[in-house]
Order: structure tokens, then C-alpha cells, then sequence
């Protein structure tokens, strides 16, 4: 008697998955090396790409606004930006006061705010980020936003009123330290042993020198205030980067090697429709 073997029946998922799985190794059988080869040509792209491609370094300029809120001092730096986006480079070298030439070197500008706080009054700080192609340029380019920052019209006009309040403020606290030292000079040449009014000067003479530290402490504060008389404080300047941000090689053999697998795969694709489509 023969031996019966016993009949499994498959289901039409199984069936499905084991042909779709069949055509699939046939195919890459078939098309495999073509693939292969266009993922190789896409991986030495993208080494040609990174070889030919010019070394972008990224430096950073952090400054807090003392006129300007962040938002509008944001929306300044950002006009900037979209003037080099669209190569007005003679206007945007006008209101930095740099040479236009400098600024074929420098790629984009971009800025960030570090803390968002839109009080009254309560300056934070804002980055500004700066993509160049020679790291020379750093030096000249934190000059010209700096006066750019500084010489628009409003701002202007703005920091000049500043400087004339505390320049009259300072003339006139001396004036009036000057006053008292004299008024001092005085009460104390008067103190003479026998005077009967002493007690009572001496006491003067204390507050007198109260008030001249004190007022001394005042324009102090408003000489200091006159010399930081200013749109924004730098708290970093730029730094000079000693290695490029771009390009980046893993990332660029990554985009060749998957453009070039992409490409290898829709070219396979058509040669095998083409060939299943010819009578």
C-alpha cells in the first residue's frame, strides 16, 4: 500500500505572502547589480558633493536690547536676513557701514530669543547666529550689526536724548557736590576752639558729608549710564570656530547613498514594467 501523504491546506494570505515574497527575490535577482551600481554612483555624488562644497562655520553673537523689545529688535536683525537672501548686498553693506564684499562671505543671519519675557522694561538677550564662508569676516560683521543696531533713525534720536539727560545730570550733581564741599570748607574753617555754636556745626558738617557720598554715588551711576548709552549690550561676541558646520560627510554619503538607492529602484521598476508590457 502507498503511503498517503496528508494534504495541507493553505490559507490565501500565506499563499499571497509567499508569492508576492517570490517575485520580489526574482526581482532583485534580476535587477540587484543595476541597483546596486546607481546607489554606488549616488554614494560617490555625495562624496564629490562634500569634497566640492565650500566649508560653512557658524559663530554666535549674544546681545540684550536696552531701547528695543526683543520682538522688534528680532524683527530688525531679521530684515537683515532677508535682504542677504535676496543678494541686496550694497543696502544691507549701507545700513551695517561695511564693505559689500565682506558680506558675499557670509551666508545667512538668523536670530533667536534665549528667554521670552515681553514685560515692560525687562530687557532679556537674543542670539544672533551667523553662517560665513571665512571665519576673517566675524570681526568686521559684529561691527557692522552693531552699528546697525545703533544708527537707525528712531534709535537715534532715542540714545541722543539719553545722552543729553545724563550729561545735564551729571553737570548739575557736580555743581552740587561742588556746593557742599565749599559749604563744608566753610563750616569747617568756622569751627575755631571757643565758638559756642561747635556742637552744632559738627553735626552739619557729618550730614554735609553724608550728602556729598551720596550725590558722588549718583553721578557715578549716571557717568556709567552715559558710557553704556547704547541700543544693545554685548554679552558674547562672536567666537572664531575652528571647525566647519557644513558640510557634514556621513550626512552627505547618507543623502547619496539613498538618492542613488531611489533613483536604482525606479529605474529597475521601469525596466521591469517595460519588460512585462512588451508584446
Amino acid at each position: 500500500m502507498m503511503k498517503q501523504i496528508p494534504y495541507i491546506q493553505r490559507t490565501p494570505d500565506e499563499l499571497d505572502l509567499t508569492v508576492l515574497l517570490g517575485k520580489a527575490i526574482n526581482f532583485f535577482r534580476h535587477y540587484g547589480k543595476l541597483i546596486a551600481a546607481v546607489a554606488l554612483v549616488g554614494l560617490l555624488a555625495g562624496i564629490l558633493r562634500f569634497w566640492y562644497s565650500p566649508n560653512i562655520y557658524s559663530s554666535s553673537l549674544v546681545v540684550q536690547p536696552t531701547l528695543l523689545s526683543d520682538p522688534e529688535q528680532m524683527e530688525v536683525i531679521n530684515s537683515w536676513g532677508a535682504l542677504l537672501k535676496k543678494k541686496e548686498l550694497p543696502a544691507l553693506a549701507h545700513q551695517l557701514n561695511i564693505d559689500a564684499n565682506l558680506l558675499k562671505k557670509l551666508s545667512a543671519i538668523s536670530v533667536e530669543e534665549l528667554q521670552k519675557s515681553y514685560s515692560p522694561g525687562n530687557y532679556t538677550a537674543i542670539s544672533i547666529t551667523a553662517l560665513v564662508k571665512d571665519t576673517s569676516i566675524l570681526i568686521p560683521l559684529q561691527k557692522g550689526l552693531l552699528y546697525g543696531l545703533d544708527n537707525s533713525a528712531y534709535v537715534k534720536e532715542k540714545l541722543a536724548a539719553k545722552r543729553n539727560t545724563f550729561t545735564t545730570l551729571i553737570q548739575t550733581t557736580q555743581q552740587e557736590i561742588d556746593r557742599l564741599y565749599k559749604w563744608q570748607s566753610t563750616v569747617e574753617t568756622s569751627m575755631q576752639p571757643g565758638n559756642n555754636s561747635s556742637g552744632r556745626i559738627i553735626v552739619n558738617v557729618s550730614e554735609i558729608s553724608s550728602q556729598i557720598i551720596a550725590l558722588q554715588e549718583k553721578n557715578l551711576l549716571f557717568k556709567e549710564n552715559l558710557s553704556f548709552n547704547t541700543a544693545v549690550h554685548v554679552l558674547q561676541n562672536f567666537f572664531i570656530p575652528s571647525r566647519p558646520e557644513y558640510p557634514i560627510l556621513l550626512k552627505q554619503l547618507l543623502i547619496g547613498l539613498s538618492g542613488g538607492l531611489m533613483l536604482g529602484g525606479v529605474l529597475a521598476f521601469y525596466l521591469h514594467l517595460r519588460k512585462k508590457l512588451k508584446p
